[in-house]
């Protein structure tokens, strides 16, 4: 279940908040950058040992779809409005919100057009009686280490950014 955190950029202090992500509870700070001059997000563990910083940086909102359809081991999907991704790329997109399920998820999809993509999907979920979104999600903590052993943290969670409406969404 996706945890949603309202920023709340203040000129005294930085936004604090405490996600959860794989079951751990991380302490995450977002001070402004004078060198940068932009935010940055500070990943602690909980006993304030300092595991990242990085430049808080925005995904953009999901996608509508307009259609989402298998065949021959590739789902095609078409959105609402034009995505905006180079046709003949593959990009990372998440889907979520479609009915069956077996659409979901994180996946390596090709642009075929300015409104469609497609992606390999062995099976056939059948066909799709509620349409979801696609999203292209910017992990902040992909690649969270842990500094002492060096063992990638938070593998399974992301922590994503919406520039549009303000808000950090952690997914365990």
């Amino acid at each position: 279940m996706t945890t949603y955190f309202n920023y709340v950029p203040s000129p005294v202090a930085p936004y604090v908040f405490s996600p959860v992500l794989d079951g751990v509870v991380y302490n995450c700070t977002v001070p402004w950058g004078l060198f940068g001059q932009r935010p940055y997000l500070t990943v602690n563990a909980i006993d304030g040992t300092w595991l990242l910083t990085t430049a808080l940086v925005g995904s953009p909102t999901g996608l509508s779809l307009q259609s989402v359809s298998w065949a021959n081991g590739r789902a095609a999907a078409a959105t609402v409005n034009p995505h905006g991704y180079k046709i003949g790329r593959i990009v990372t997109l998440t889907l979520s919100g479609t009915v069956p399920d077996g659409y979901n998820g994180v996946v390596q999809a090709l642009v075929t057009g300015r409104s469609t993509f497609s992606w390999a999907l062995a099976a056939n979920p059948g066909p799709a009686t509620v349409l979801g979104m696609a999203a292209y999600n910017i992990n902040l903590v992909a690649g969270l280490t842990d500094p002492n052993s060096g063992a990638l943290l938070a593998t399974g969670s992301t922590l994503v950014f919406r520039q549009p409406s303000m808000q950090f969404e952690a997914s365990p």
